[in-house]
Protein backbone atom coordinates (compact mmCIF):
# COMPACT_ATOMS: atom_id res chain seq x y z
CA UNK A 1 0.00 0.00 0.00
CA UNK A 2 1.73 3.60 -0.91
CA UNK A 3 2.12 5.90 2.04
CA UNK A 4 0.92 9.33 1.27
CA UNK A 5 3.22 12.34 0.90
CA UNK A 6 1.25 14.26 4.08
CA UNK A 7 1.07 11.28 6.11
CA UNK A 8 5.15 10.47 5.50
CA UNK A 9 5.42 14.24 6.51
CA UNK A 10 3.68 14.17 9.54
CA UNK A 11 6.19 11.10 10.72
CA UNK A 12 9.46 12.73 9.89
CA UNK A 13 10.70 13.62 13.18
CA UNK A 14 11.83 17.38 14.33
CA UNK A 15 12.55 18.83 17.26
CA UNK A 16 9.50 21.05 16.79
CA UNK A 17 6.90 18.24 16.13
CA UNK A 18 8.05 16.55 19.36
CA UNK A 19 8.22 19.35 21.34
CA UNK A 20 4.56 20.12 20.34
CA UNK A 21 3.27 16.75 20.32
CA UNK A 22 5.23 16.93 23.92
CA UNK A 23 3.29 19.87 25.35
CA UNK A 24 -0.38 18.49 23.73
CA UNK A 25 0.76 15.66 25.97
CA UNK A 26 1.49 17.88 29.04
CA UNK A 27 -1.72 20.38 29.00
CA UNK A 28 -3.82 17.23 30.61
CA UNK A 29 -0.78 17.80 33.73
CA UNK A 30 -1.19 20.17 35.91
CA UNK A 31 1.22 21.80 38.18
CA UNK A 32 -0.55 20.34 41.04
CA UNK A 33 0.22 16.95 40.09
CA UNK A 34 4.12 17.59 38.87
CA UNK A 35 4.18 19.22 42.34
CA UNK A 36 2.70 16.22 44.20
CA UNK A 37 4.58 15.61 47.52
CA UNK A 38 6.22 12.57 46.97
CA UNK A 39 9.92 11.30 45.85
CA UNK A 40 9.04 11.86 41.97
CA UNK A 41 7.79 15.24 42.58
CA UNK A 42 10.57 16.05 45.11
CA UNK A 43 13.53 14.73 42.99
CA UNK A 44 12.19 16.65 39.74
CA UNK A 45 12.34 20.11 42.18
CA UNK A 46 15.60 19.25 43.10
CA UNK A 47 16.82 18.59 39.23
CA UNK A 48 15.17 22.11 38.22
CA UNK A 49 17.22 24.48 40.74
CA UNK A 50 20.17 25.67 39.34
CA UNK A 51 22.73 28.27 41.19
CA UNK A 52 25.72 30.36 40.19
CA UNK A 53 27.32 32.67 42.74
CA UNK A 54 25.52 34.73 44.56
CA UNK A 55 22.19 33.94 41.65
CA UNK A 56 19.58 31.05 42.41
CA UNK A 57 17.12 30.21 39.99
CA UNK A 58 14.03 27.72 40.43
CA UNK A 59 12.24 26.41 37.08
CA UNK A 60 10.43 23.47 39.17
CA UNK A 61 7.40 25.69 39.15
CA UNK A 62 6.93 25.63 35.40
CA UNK A 63 5.15 23.41 33.01
CA UNK A 64 7.69 20.94 32.02
CA UNK A 65 9.33 18.28 33.42
CA UNK A 66 13.29 17.17 32.05
CA UNK A 67 11.85 15.37 28.96
CA UNK A 68 10.58 18.77 28.20
CA UNK A 69 14.01 20.13 29.34
CA UNK A 70 15.61 17.09 26.75
CA UNK A 71 13.19 17.94 24.11
CA UNK A 72 14.34 22.02 24.21
CA UNK A 73 17.75 21.63 24.67
CA UNK A 74 17.99 19.28 21.34
CA UNK A 75 15.96 22.61 19.69
CA UNK A 76 18.68 24.76 20.84
CA UNK A 77 20.84 22.43 19.04
CA UNK A 78 19.51 22.02 15.90
CA UNK A 79 19.29 26.04 15.58
CA UNK A 80 22.86 25.83 15.98
CA UNK A 81 23.10 28.19 19.26
CA UNK A 82 26.64 27.19 20.18
CA UNK A 83 27.85 28.23 16.47
CA UNK A 84 25.66 31.34 17.23
CA UNK A 85 26.72 31.70 20.34
CA UNK A 86 30.29 31.75 19.27
CA UNK A 87 30.00 34.36 16.70
CA UNK A 88 28.32 36.45 18.87
CA UNK A 89 31.60 36.31 21.11
CA UNK A 90 34.05 36.40 18.20
CA UNK A 91 32.63 40.03 16.93
CA UNK A 92 30.92 38.12 13.67
CA UNK A 93 28.12 40.48 11.83
CA UNK A 94 25.21 39.33 14.09
CA UNK A 95 23.43 42.29 13.10
CA UNK A 96 22.88 41.52 9.68
CA UNK A 97 20.09 44.36 8.83
CA UNK A 98 22.46 47.17 9.87
CA UNK A 99 25.74 45.14 8.78
CA UNK A 100 27.64 44.87 12.36
CA UNK A 101 28.28 43.13 14.84
CA UNK A 102 26.83 42.89 18.81
CA UNK A 103 29.82 43.61 21.28
CA UNK A 104 28.04 45.02 24.40
CA UNK A 105 30.11 41.57 26.23
CA UNK A 106 33.48 43.82 25.34
CA UNK A 107 32.45 46.84 27.28
CA UNK A 108 32.46 44.79 30.75
CA UNK A 109 35.59 42.62 29.94
CA UNK A 110 38.23 42.69 32.14
CA UNK A 111 41.25 44.49 31.41
CA UNK A 112 43.99 41.99 32.63
CA UNK A 113 42.04 39.14 30.80
CA UNK A 114 42.53 37.85 27.25
CA UNK A 115 39.32 38.33 25.24
CA UNK A 116 38.13 36.13 22.54
CA UNK A 117 39.35 36.02 19.24
CA UNK A 118 37.78 38.27 17.49
CA UNK A 119 36.72 40.84 20.52
CA UNK A 120 40.23 41.90 20.78
CA UNK A 121 39.69 45.62 19.60
CA UNK A 122 36.37 45.82 21.01
CA UNK A 123 37.93 45.35 24.21
CA UNK A 124 40.57 47.33 23.86
CA UNK A 125 38.48 50.69 22.92
CA UNK A 126 36.10 49.96 26.09
CA UNK A 127 39.04 50.02 28.19
CA UNK A 128 40.36 52.87 27.29
CA UNK A 129 37.01 54.66 27.62
CA UNK A 130 36.59 53.34 31.00
CA UNK A 131 39.61 54.88 31.72
CA UNK A 132 38.81 58.47 30.73
CA UNK A 133 35.34 57.68 32.15
CA UNK A 134 37.27 56.69 35.78
CA UNK A 135 39.30 60.11 35.43
CA UNK A 136 36.11 61.99 34.85
CA UNK A 137 34.61 60.36 37.86
CA UNK A 138 37.55 60.86 40.11
CA UNK A 139 37.54 64.76 39.07
CA UNK A 140 34.04 65.08 40.85
CA UNK A 141 34.56 62.99 43.70
CA UNK A 142 37.49 64.64 44.49
CA UNK A 143 35.78 68.27 44.17
CA UNK A 144 38.10 69.13 41.29
CA UNK A 145 35.18 69.69 38.29
CA UNK A 146 34.23 73.26 38.62
CA UNK A 147 31.44 74.60 36.85
CA UNK A 148 31.15 77.92 34.76
CA UNK A 149 31.19 80.22 38.04
CA UNK A 150 33.85 78.32 39.37
CA UNK A 151 31.75 76.13 42.14
CA UNK A 152 32.57 72.47 42.61
CA UNK A 153 29.88 69.98 40.95
CA UNK A 154 27.43 67.88 43.54
CA UNK A 155 24.74 66.77 41.12
CA UNK A 156 24.11 65.52 37.99
CA UNK A 157 21.05 65.44 35.71
CA UNK A 158 21.44 62.34 33.17
CA UNK A 159 19.33 63.31 30.19
CA UNK A 160 18.53 60.19 27.88
CA UNK A 161 16.01 58.06 26.60
CA UNK A 162 15.63 54.43 25.83
CA UNK A 163 18.54 52.77 26.88
CA UNK A 164 20.47 55.76 27.60
CA UNK A 165 18.04 56.48 30.54
CA UNK A 166 15.99 52.55 31.39
CA UNK A 167 19.30 50.50 32.47
CA UNK A 168 21.34 53.55 34.17
CA UNK A 169 18.48 54.25 36.15
CA UNK A 170 17.33 50.93 37.28
CA UNK A 171 21.29 50.78 38.60
CA UNK A 172 21.39 53.90 40.56
CA UNK A 173 17.68 53.16 41.75
CA UNK A 174 18.57 49.12 43.08
CA UNK A 175 21.98 50.40 44.63
CA UNK A 176 21.46 53.49 46.09
CA UNK A 177 19.83 52.10 49.27
CA UNK A 178 22.91 53.17 51.60
CA UNK A 179 23.24 56.78 51.88
CA UNK A 180 26.92 56.45 52.51
CA UNK A 181 27.71 55.01 49.51
CA UNK A 182 26.27 57.51 47.67
CA UNK A 183 29.15 60.19 46.27
CA UNK A 184 27.01 62.59 44.26
CA UNK A 185 23.88 63.22 43.72
CA UNK A 186 22.16 62.04 40.17
CA UNK A 187 18.62 62.26 38.61
CA UNK A 188 16.92 60.99 35.66
CA UNK A 189 15.10 63.01 33.02
CA UNK A 190 13.77 60.92 30.03
CA UNK A 191 10.28 62.20 29.02
CA UNK A 192 9.52 64.84 26.23
CA UNK A 193 7.45 67.17 28.04
CA UNK A 194 9.92 68.28 30.43
CA UNK A 195 7.32 67.48 33.46
CA UNK A 196 10.70 65.72 34.95
CA UNK A 197 12.98 68.78 34.43
CA UNK A 198 10.72 70.97 35.55
CA UNK A 199 11.12 70.20 39.57
CA UNK A 200 15.26 69.46 39.32
CA UNK A 201 15.02 73.14 37.69
CA UNK A 202 13.30 74.17 40.81
CA UNK A 203 15.85 72.45 43.58
CA UNK A 204 19.07 72.19 41.85
CA UNK A 205 21.89 74.80 42.72
CA UNK A 206 22.76 75.78 38.89
CA UNK A 207 26.16 76.54 39.68
CA UNK A 208 26.76 72.64 40.94
CA UNK A 209 24.51 71.06 38.62
CA UNK A 210 26.71 68.90 35.50
CA UNK A 211 24.24 67.84 32.70
CA UNK A 212 24.86 64.13 31.16
CA UNK A 213 23.87 64.10 27.63
CA UNK A 214 23.19 60.43 27.06
CA UNK A 215 22.25 59.66 23.36
CA UNK A 216 23.77 57.27 20.89
CA UNK A 217 23.00 58.73 17.82
CA UNK A 218 23.24 62.60 19.54
CA UNK A 219 19.78 63.11 17.66
CA UNK A 220 16.73 61.60 19.44
CA UNK A 221 14.15 64.44 19.90
CA UNK A 222 13.48 63.76 23.29
CA UNK A 223 17.19 63.97 24.38
CA UNK A 224 17.96 67.12 22.16
CA UNK A 225 14.96 68.74 23.66
CA UNK A 226 15.66 67.90 27.31
CA UNK A 227 18.89 69.06 26.71
CA UNK A 228 18.09 72.56 25.21
CA UNK A 229 16.00 73.33 27.91
CA UNK A 230 18.39 72.18 30.48
CA UNK A 231 21.13 74.39 28.93
CA UNK A 232 18.79 77.80 28.73
CA UNK A 233 18.17 76.92 32.28
CA UNK A 234 21.48 76.73 33.43
CA UNK A 235 22.08 80.05 30.92
CA UNK A 236 19.74 82.27 32.56
CA UNK A 237 19.94 81.30 36.18
CA UNK A 238 24.06 81.74 36.41
CA UNK A 239 23.77 84.77 33.13
CA UNK A 240 26.15 83.32 31.28
CA UNK A 241 26.74 82.10 27.55
CA UNK A 242 25.12 78.58 26.93
CA UNK A 243 28.33 78.46 25.05
CA UNK A 244 30.08 78.50 28.20
CA UNK A 245 27.94 76.06 29.93
CA UNK A 246 28.25 73.48 26.97
CA UNK A 247 32.16 73.74 27.97
CA UNK A 248 31.92 73.81 31.51
CA UNK A 249 28.83 71.60 32.80
CA UNK A 250 27.91 69.30 29.65
CA UNK A 251 29.63 65.61 29.44
CA UNK A 252 28.38 63.70 26.22
CA UNK A 253 27.75 60.42 25.77
CA UNK A 254 27.24 59.30 22.04
CA UNK A 255 28.54 56.95 19.69
CA UNK A 256 28.85 60.13 17.55
CA UNK A 257 31.32 61.75 18.73
CA UNK A 258 31.72 64.74 15.79
CA UNK A 259 27.73 65.65 16.67
CA UNK A 260 29.02 65.99 20.18
CA UNK A 261 31.83 68.46 19.15
CA UNK A 262 29.24 70.23 16.68
CA UNK A 263 26.94 70.73 19.80
CA UNK A 264 29.79 72.42 21.55
CA UNK A 265 31.05 69.69 24.13
CA UNK A 266 34.99 69.42 24.29
CA UNK A 267 36.82 66.34 23.25
CA UNK A 268 37.77 66.07 26.75
CA UNK A 269 34.52 66.11 27.90
CA UNK A 270 33.02 63.44 25.46
CA UNK A 271 32.67 59.58 26.40
CA UNK A 272 32.54 57.48 23.03
CA UNK A 273 30.86 53.82 22.97
CA UNK A 274 30.96 52.38 19.17
CA UNK A 275 28.15 51.30 16.77
CA UNK A 276 28.18 47.94 18.01
CA UNK A 277 26.76 48.34 21.28
CA UNK A 278 23.02 48.88 20.89
CA UNK A 279 20.94 51.39 23.56
CA UNK A 280 19.13 48.84 24.96
CA UNK A 281 22.62 46.74 25.87
CA UNK A 282 24.88 50.09 26.78
CA UNK A 283 24.90 50.79 30.78
CA UNK A 284 27.75 48.79 30.78
CA UNK A 285 29.70 51.22 28.83
CA UNK A 286 29.93 55.15 29.37
CA UNK A 287 26.40 55.47 29.41
CA UNK A 288 26.86 53.85 32.74
CA UNK A 289 28.90 57.11 34.01
CA UNK A 290 26.15 58.42 35.77
CA UNK A 291 26.14 55.14 38.25
CA UNK A 292 29.58 55.97 38.63
CA UNK A 293 29.16 59.32 39.47
CA UNK A 294 26.82 58.44 41.84
CA UNK A 295 27.79 54.87 43.71
CA UNK A 296 31.81 55.37 42.78
CA UNK A 297 33.52 53.47 40.61
CA UNK A 298 34.53 50.57 42.79
CA UNK A 299 30.10 49.77 42.63
CA UNK A 300 30.32 49.82 38.79
CA UNK A 301 33.36 47.70 38.39
CA UNK A 302 32.06 45.14 40.37
CA UNK A 303 28.33 45.61 38.37
CA UNK A 304 30.62 44.54 35.25
CA UNK A 305 32.41 41.95 36.89
CA UNK A 306 28.72 40.28 37.70
CA UNK A 307 27.83 40.86 34.32
CA UNK A 308 31.18 39.35 32.98
CA UNK A 309 30.64 36.19 35.03
CA UNK A 310 27.59 35.53 33.15
CA UNK A 311 29.38 36.06 30.10
CA UNK A 312 31.57 33.28 31.10
CA UNK A 313 29.33 31.08 32.32
CA UNK A 314 27.46 31.28 28.45
CA UNK A 315 30.39 31.02 26.50
CA UNK A 316 31.61 27.79 28.45
CA UNK A 317 28.75 25.99 29.99
CA UNK A 318 26.76 22.98 28.30
CA UNK A 319 23.49 23.91 27.20
CA UNK A 320 21.70 21.40 29.13
CA UNK A 321 23.30 23.46 32.61
CA UNK A 322 23.67 27.04 31.37
CA UNK A 323 21.47 29.40 33.02
CA UNK A 324 20.61 31.87 29.92
CA UNK A 325 19.91 29.11 28.01
CA UNK A 326 17.56 27.49 30.23
CA UNK A 327 15.46 30.79 30.82
CA UNK A 328 15.15 31.30 26.93
CA UNK A 329 14.18 27.62 26.71
CA UNK A 330 11.68 27.98 29.27
CA UNK A 331 10.44 31.16 28.08
CA UNK A 332 10.11 30.08 24.28
CA UNK A 333 8.12 27.13 25.49
CA UNK A 334 5.62 29.11 27.15
CA UNK A 335 5.15 31.72 24.78
CA UNK A 336 5.27 29.09 21.58
CA UNK A 337 4.22 25.83 22.75
CA UNK A 338 1.81 26.25 25.70
CA UNK A 339 0.29 29.49 24.06
CA UNK A 340 1.00 31.71 26.92
CA UNK A 341 0.81 35.41 25.54
CA UNK A 342 2.35 37.69 28.43
CA UNK A 343 5.26 37.16 30.80
CA UNK A 344 4.56 39.19 34.11
CA UNK A 345 7.76 40.42 36.20
CA UNK A 346 7.18 40.08 39.69
CA UNK A 347 10.53 41.85 42.03
CA UNK A 348 9.71 41.23 45.43
CA UNK A 349 12.23 44.60 46.33
CA UNK A 350 11.22 48.19 46.23
CA UNK A 351 14.36 48.55 44.63
CA UNK A 352 13.92 47.06 41.74
CA UNK A 353 10.70 49.37 41.04
CA UNK A 354 12.18 49.87 37.48
CA UNK A 355 13.35 46.11 35.89
CA UNK A 356 9.94 45.24 34.92
CA UNK A 357 10.41 48.55 32.23
CA UNK A 358 14.05 47.96 31.74
CA UNK A 359 13.25 44.24 30.68
CA UNK A 360 9.75 45.52 28.84
CA UNK A 361 12.41 47.35 25.89
CA UNK A 362 14.91 44.68 26.45
CA UNK A 363 13.16 41.60 25.31
CA UNK A 364 10.42 43.42 23.17
CA UNK A 365 12.24 45.36 21.31
CA UNK A 366 14.81 42.92 20.47
CA UNK A 367 12.56 40.09 19.81
CA UNK A 368 8.80 41.81 19.01
CA UNK A 369 9.44 40.57 15.35
CA UNK A 370 7.29 38.55 12.82
CA UNK A 371 9.58 38.49 9.69
CA UNK A 372 12.59 35.93 10.38
CA UNK A 373 16.51 36.42 8.67
CA UNK A 374 15.10 34.43 5.53
CA UNK A 375 12.91 36.95 5.01
CA UNK A 376 9.89 34.45 6.09
CA UNK A 377 6.79 35.51 7.93
CA UNK A 378 7.04 33.73 11.13
CA UNK A 379 3.74 32.16 12.32
CA UNK A 380 4.15 32.27 16.00
CA UNK A 381 4.75 34.88 18.74
CA UNK A 382 8.20 35.37 19.11
CA UNK A 383 8.10 37.39 22.32
CA UNK A 384 5.47 37.71 25.11
CA UNK A 385 3.69 41.20 26.11
CA UNK A 386 6.14 41.26 29.18
CA UNK A 387 4.99 43.71 32.12
CA UNK A 388 5.33 44.11 35.84
CA UNK A 389 5.00 46.13 39.00
CA UNK A 390 6.88 45.53 42.37
CA UNK A 391 5.30 42.09 44.31
CA UNK A 392 4.02 43.53 47.16
CA UNK A 393 2.28 46.36 44.98
CA UNK A 394 1.14 44.02 42.71
CA UNK A 395 -0.60 41.89 44.92
CA UNK A 396 -3.44 44.72 45.87
CA UNK A 397 -3.76 45.48 41.83
CA UNK A 398 -3.74 43.02 39.57
CA UNK A 399 -3.20 39.35 41.38
CA UNK A 400 -6.97 39.22 41.80
CA UNK A 401 -7.08 38.88 38.18
CA UNK A 402 -4.36 36.33 37.59
CA UNK A 403 -5.75 34.38 40.79
CA UNK A 404 -9.61 33.95 39.85
CA UNK A 405 -9.67 35.82 36.30
CA UNK A 406 -9.50 33.62 33.53
CA UNK A 407 -6.31 34.45 31.27
CA UNK A 408 -2.96 32.28 31.85
CA UNK A 409 0.09 34.09 32.37
CA UNK A 410 4.18 32.93 32.73
CA UNK A 411 5.47 34.58 35.14
CA UNK A 412 9.47 35.57 37.09
CA UNK A 413 9.07 35.92 40.86
CA UNK A 414 12.53 37.90 42.30
CA UNK A 415 13.52 37.86 45.76
CA UNK A 416 16.25 39.26 47.37
CA UNK A 417 17.48 36.93 50.57
CA UNK A 418 19.39 38.86 52.71
CA UNK A 419 18.78 42.79 53.33
CA UNK A 420 20.84 45.36 54.11
CA UNK A 421 22.51 46.24 57.18
CA UNK A 422 21.82 49.63 59.64
CA UNK A 423 23.73 51.14 62.51
CA UNK A 424 20.99 51.03 64.61
CA UNK A 425 20.64 47.24 66.16
CA UNK A 426 16.47 48.34 66.70
CA UNK A 427 15.97 49.01 63.12
CA UNK A 428 18.34 46.29 61.30
CA UNK A 429 15.39 43.82 63.39
CA UNK A 430 12.61 46.02 62.58
CA UNK A 431 14.20 45.89 58.46
CA UNK A 432 14.88 42.46 59.55
CA UNK A 433 11.18 40.77 60.28
CA UNK A 434 10.17 43.55 57.12
CA UNK A 435 12.51 41.12 54.43
CA UNK A 436 10.95 37.83 56.25
CA UNK A 437 7.52 39.13 55.54
CA UNK A 438 8.32 40.33 51.94
CA UNK A 439 10.01 36.42 51.27
CA UNK A 440 7.02 34.74 52.21
CA UNK A 441 4.74 36.85 50.61
CA UNK A 442 7.22 35.99 47.58
CA UNK A 443 7.04 32.30 47.96
CA UNK A 444 3.14 32.17 49.01
CA UNK A 445 2.42 33.79 45.65
CA UNK A 446 4.37 31.91 43.34
CA UNK A 447 2.62 28.75 45.06
CA UNK A 448 -0.69 30.35 44.70
CA UNK A 449 -0.01 30.95 41.04
CA UNK A 450 1.37 27.27 40.51
CA UNK A 451 -1.44 25.28 42.53
CA UNK A 452 -4.45 27.79 42.85
CA UNK A 453 -7.34 25.83 45.29
CA UNK A 454 -5.02 22.50 45.73
CA UNK A 455 -2.78 25.24 47.49
CA UNK A 456 -5.48 25.66 50.48
CA UNK A 457 -4.34 23.56 53.61
CA UNK A 458 -7.03 21.11 54.95
CA UNK A 459 -7.46 23.75 58.16
CA UNK A 460 -8.46 26.47 55.87
CA UNK A 461 -10.51 24.66 53.30
CA UNK A 462 -14.51 25.79 53.85
CA UNK A 463 -13.33 28.77 55.62
CA UNK A 464 -11.66 30.41 51.93
CA UNK A 465 -13.39 31.58 48.94
CA UNK A 466 -12.20 28.57 45.96
CA UNK A 467 -11.69 29.28 42.43
CA UNK A 468 -7.85 30.20 42.41
CA UNK A 469 -7.39 28.90 39.26
CA UNK A 470 -3.72 27.82 39.69
CA UNK A 471 -1.58 26.22 36.68
CA UNK A 472 -0.03 29.47 36.61
CA UNK A 473 3.84 28.53 35.37
CA UNK A 474 6.61 30.66 37.34
CA UNK A 475 10.38 30.84 37.86
CA UNK A 476 11.82 31.93 41.01
CA UNK A 477 15.05 33.66 41.10
CA UNK A 478 16.79 34.27 44.44
CA UNK A 479 19.61 36.65 44.84
CA UNK A 480 21.45 36.62 48.02
CA UNK A 481 22.17 39.99 48.08
CA UNK A 482 21.22 42.95 45.88
CA UNK A 483 24.41 44.24 45.43
CA UNK A 484 26.22 45.13 42.27
CA UNK A 485 27.77 41.40 41.64
CA UNK A 486 24.33 40.22 42.01
CA UNK A 487 22.51 42.74 39.69
CA UNK A 488 25.37 42.82 36.90
CA UNK A 489 24.79 39.02 36.67
CA UNK A 490 21.17 39.30 36.69
CA UNK A 491 20.79 41.88 33.74
CA UNK A 492 23.35 39.77 31.64
CA UNK A 493 21.27 36.71 32.59
CA UNK A 494 17.97 38.74 30.48
CA UNK A 495 20.20 39.76 27.92
CA UNK A 496 22.08 36.80 26.81
CA UNK A 497 17.87 35.29 26.94
CA UNK A 498 17.09 37.84 24.64
CA UNK A 499 20.08 36.32 22.43
CA UNK A 500 19.22 32.22 22.89
CA UNK A 501 15.74 33.33 22.17
CA UNK A 502 16.17 34.88 18.58
CA UNK A 503 18.41 31.60 17.82
CA UNK A 504 15.45 29.86 18.32
CA UNK A 505 12.93 32.22 16.04
CA UNK A 506 15.56 32.66 13.58
CA UNK A 507 15.29 36.61 14.13
CA UNK A 508 17.62 39.41 14.46
CA UNK A 509 17.49 40.70 18.29
CA UNK A 510 19.66 43.52 17.54
CA UNK A 511 17.97 45.78 15.44
CA UNK A 512 14.52 47.93 15.71
CA UNK A 513 13.32 48.88 12.62
CA UNK A 514 9.05 48.82 13.99
CA UNK A 515 10.02 52.10 16.11
CA UNK A 516 11.29 54.77 13.29
CA UNK A 517 7.99 55.23 11.85
CA UNK A 518 6.19 56.57 14.47
CA UNK A 519 9.19 58.99 15.15
CA UNK A 520 8.67 60.00 11.77
CA UNK A 521 5.28 60.72 11.73
CA UNK A 522 5.89 62.49 15.00
CA UNK A 523 8.29 64.93 13.24
CA UNK A 524 5.72 66.03 10.86
CA UNK A 525 2.91 66.52 13.16
CA UNK A 526 5.27 68.42 15.47
CA UNK A 527 5.71 70.49 12.77
CA UNK A 528 2.27 71.31 11.81
CA UNK A 529 1.50 71.61 15.59
CA UNK A 530 4.41 74.67 16.07
CA UNK A 531 3.11 76.48 12.61
CA UNK A 532 6.18 74.97 10.55
CA UNK A 533 5.98 73.43 7.00
CA UNK A 534 6.06 69.55 7.55
CA UNK A 535 9.19 67.54 5.88
CA UNK A 536 6.92 64.86 4.58
CA UNK A 537 3.27 64.78 3.81
CA UNK A 538 0.99 63.59 6.66
CA UNK A 539 -1.27 61.17 6.08
CA UNK A 540 -4.90 62.02 6.27
CA UNK A 541 -7.38 60.42 9.02
CA UNK A 542 -11.11 62.23 10.15
CA UNK A 543 -9.65 61.48 13.65
CA UNK A 544 -6.20 62.54 13.70
CA UNK A 545 -7.67 65.66 12.42
CA UNK A 546 -10.13 66.35 14.60
CA UNK A 547 -7.63 65.86 17.38
CA UNK A 548 -5.39 67.93 15.83
CA UNK A 549 -8.12 70.69 15.29
CA UNK A 550 -9.32 70.15 19.28
CA UNK A 551 -4.68 70.62 20.34
CA UNK A 552 -5.21 73.48 18.74
CA UNK A 553 -8.38 75.22 20.01
CA UNK A 554 -6.79 74.49 23.71
CA UNK A 555 -3.33 75.76 22.84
Amino acid sequence: METSSSALHQRVYTPLNALAAHAEHLQAQSLSDLLENDDTAQQRAASLAYTLGSLHIDFSKQRLTQQTLSLLVEWAYSCGLEAKRQALFAGAEVNSSEKRPALHMAARWPAKKLPPEGMEAAAKFCQQQRTKMASLVQRVHQGEWFGATGQAITDIVHIGVGGSDLGPKLVSESLADCPSRVKVGVHYVSTMDGSQLLPLMETLNPATTLLVLASKSFTTADTQFNARTALLWLSDALEVEEATIRRYQLLGVSAKPDKMTEFGIPEAHQLEFKEWIGGRFSLWSPIGVSIAMQLGLEQFDALLDGAHAMDQHFMATPLKDNLPVLVGLVGAWNCQFLNIPTHVVLPYDGRLKSLAAYLQQLEMESNGKSVGLDGRSINHATCPILWGDVGPNAQHAFYQLLHQGGHTVSADFIAIAGGSSFPSAQIYTALKEQGALTLANCLAQAQLFALGDDAIPPSLRGYMAQGYRGNQPNSAILLKTLDAWSLGALLALYEHKVFVQSVLWNINPFDQPGVELGKQLASSLYQTLVGQPAQHDNVEDPSTAQLLRKVNEWR
